[in-house]
């Protein structure tokens, strides 16, 4: 395969190398640290802001931008991390100013997945800059590096970090840096796929198992994810409990989590690439399994359903799978103030407390009005959930007359994240 070097920065760090399919553009990581060591020179805090904007954000690739976006990265996010965390800059900075010695081995699994995909459509690379939401996603048609994640190795530090980013030391002791060539190739299925994201656990693991197991195809090597290792060697617990979750419209449990039904982050990823490797081991058409895989549409719930079907990976079909999730929502039991049938009530009352099967996440909760809409919603001064999870308590203010509704709404969700099944409460006042 032929490269040519559009243009170098001075240090050698090469700014954009193109192919006829994908270009590796690289000029964010130059323009960070140019930011970076103006920054780290000044201890005003406003000037530091003001040397961020000028020096990166403002300079900001169409790349860049799209990371900004996609994560919602404030400015003020990246002077904290400059002024929080100076070890692990000065251990990853030589990393990321190679990153152009990555964009030949990016290229040629590029170059891989377009043999496999003839279909392929051009993509362009940026290593981007971020803080620590993203070691890689697709925007646009376009895959976004995180460099700060992604060109990590044993050596960075990580000893400054709370625990929030407690689990990037794990990652980055497996060295992600050496694996950027197949988690480019996972980015680029990404700009392939004709959804943006899925819409519950299923198709959204199927979104992204789909982008991880094609790589191994391209690269003809097994995947470095700590996830589908882990997976591999608890196949049948892990579809078990995934089976029971698998509608679940948050899949906060499965996918970029940091608490789980495992030991291990990411058991989404591994849930989606079985099913596609099933699938493409089960065709007889490699070629058109391929097209299959990479074609279909996550945001289409039909099409999603006769996929898991068609996988042959589950363990019953998705009907049947769909009952017993049904089966298992969450529901309200009872209100306490509304025990007699329906009958009126006196507007003096200033509770409903409404009882729920199990105990709910109390993080969460969704009000809405029923049927009869807004002007029949009560006035809601206050919400509390008990300890327990098992009720909720809402403060009202009530007029006499008035027929009203009030909604719990799918917000609600129990502590596996299982969607609250709607519940109307329905009174009348005296």
């Amino acid at each position: 395969m032929a490269y040519r070097l559009l243009s170098c920065l001075s240090f050698s760090l090469c700014a954009i190398m193109s192919t006829a399919q994908t270009r590796v553009i690289t000029t964010d990581i130059a323009n960070f640290w140019d930011a970076y060591d103006r920054i780290t020179a000044t201890t005003d805090t406003a000037e530091q802001r003001r040397l961020l904007q000028t020096y990166f954000i403002d300079k900001a690739s169409i790349g860049q931008r799209g990371m900004f976006a996609a994560r919602g990265y404030t400015p003020d996010e990246y002077v904290q991390a400059i002024r929080s965390y100076p070890r692990y800059f000065a251990s990853v900075r030589p990393n990321m100013l190679r990153a152009g010695e990555h964009a030949e081995a990016m290229q040629a699994g590029a170059e891989r997945l377009h043999q496999l995909y003839p279909a392929m459509k051009p993509a362009d690379i940026y290593f981007t800059v971020g803080v620590f939401r993203s070691g890689g996603t697709a925007v646009d048609g376009h895959v976004l590096i995180g460099s700060e994640i992604s060109l990590t190795d044993a050596n960075t530090v990580v000893d400054e970090f709370p625990e929030a980013l407690a689990h990037l030391g794990t990652f980055f002791a497996t060295a992600p840096m050496r694996e950027l060539a197949f988690t480019n190739v996972h980015e680029l299925i990404h700009t392939q796929q004709p959804g943006r994201w899925g819409y519950d656990l299923l198709s959204q693991s199927l979104h992204e198992g789909i982008a991880e197991f094609i790589p191994t195809l391209a690269m003809e090597r097994p995947s470095p994810a700590a996830s589908v290792a882990y997976g591999i060697a608890h196949a049948d617990s892990v579809r078990a409990v995934f089976e029971r979750e698998l509608f679940a419209y948050w899949f906060d449990r499965w996918i970029w989590n940091a608490d789980g039904p495992f030991p291990q982050r990411d058991l989404g990823y591994f849930v989606g690439y079985a099913m596609a490797k099933s699938y493409y081991d089960r065709s007889t058409d490699k070629s058109a399994a391929i097209a299959t895989l990479i074609n279909l549409n996550c945001e289409d719930r039909a099409a999603v359903e006769a996929f898991a079907d068609a996988s042959g990976y589950l363990s019953r079909p998705i009907a049947e799978l769909r009952a017993a999730f049904e089966a298992e929502r969450p529901r309200v039991l009872r209100v306490s103030e509304l025990e007699s049938d329906h009958a009126p009530i006196d507007a003096s009352l200033r509770t409903l407390t409404i009882h729920f099967d199990r105990p709910m996440n109390t993080d969460y909760r969704s009000t809405g009005h029923g049927d009869l809409g807004k002007d029949h919603a009560p006035e809601v001064t206050d919400i509390s959930f008990a300890a327990d999870g098992r009720s909720i308590t809402y403060a009202v203010k009530l007029m006499p007359g008035m027929h009203y509704q009030l909604k719990l709404e799918e917000g609600f969700r129990d502590e596996r994240l299982i969607q609250l099944v709607p519940y109307v409460v329905d009174f009348t006042i005296r």
